[in-house]
């Protein structure tokens, strides 16, 4: 749904080609100064959001074989004396979880809707979700879109979540960035930063709205849905 944006900081950074790709190391700098896959993605005009997943792989990937490259050889073991334990391997059981979610209103307030995408970290569809929320305002529905998809990826198994959406709001508000003044909000709000809290690790991430689309498009899809049953 649309928001305020403000407008970009300053570039970081010494100019890249536009045509050119951009180098590995420039974007995961920049991704660490701001904090935010729009600017990151702006700054660099030749990055696409899937050449970006791609860095991220390559650099887990780097990360992985180091860790490798480290671990001692068995001659450079003691001959006696117990067995160093094994490094523990990430568990398959708590899979990480990313999630693209977005509230929907017709009207403000008016009928709304939630819909969220889960997915796994090789981009896997786990779950969709949409569901009819009554009349509410543009940011209960965010916040209750938020809500329901942690809670859902959290009863699959989530141990570590990457939230997405499009309102710079309610991203700056659960991140602690803005305050919430609203008191129907910070009962939501409330909720949202605990059920977070029930993760291992999080982050919150703001994304454009041409991201966001499978969410906003199943949160209208639940609004159409019960208009059609009351008919």
């Amino acid at each position: 749904m649309s928001e305020y944006k403000p407008p970009d900081s300053l570039s970081l950074f010494g100019e890249e080609k536009e045509n050119a790709p951009p180098r590995d190391e420039s974007v995961l700098r920049h991704l660490a100064q701001t904090l935010s896959v729009t600017k990151t993605l702006k700054r660099f005009p030749s990055l696409t959001p899937k050449h970006l997943q791609e860095i991220f792989l390559r650099s887990a990937e780097i990360v992985e074989r180091a860790r490798e490259e480290e671990k001692p050889c068995p001659a450079a073991l003691p001959p006696e004396g117990p067995k160093p334990s094994p490094p523990p391997t990430p568990s398959k059981e708590f899979p990480d979880f990313f999630i693209h979610a977005d509230g929907a209103c017709r009207g403000n307030p008016g009928e709304a809707g939630a819909g969220a995408v889960i997915s796994d970290s090789r981009g896997r569809t786990v779950k969709e979700l949409k569901i009819y929320l009554g009349m509410a305002s543009n940011n209960v529905a965010e916040y209750q879109a938020a809500t329901l998809a942690l809670e859902r990826a959290f009863a699959l198994g989530a141990k570590n979540v990457t939230l997405s959406l499009d309102s710079e709001l309610v991203v700056r508000q659960l991140r602690g960035e803005y305050r919430v003044r609203e008191p129907h909000l910070k009962i939501l709000h409330q909720k949202a930063r605990e059920t977070l809290n029930r993760f291992s690790r999080y982050s919150i991430l703001h994304i454009p709205r041409e991201e966001n689309r499978r969410a906003d498009q199943l949160a209208n899809e639940a609004i159409d849905q019960k208009i059609m049953e009351n008919k």
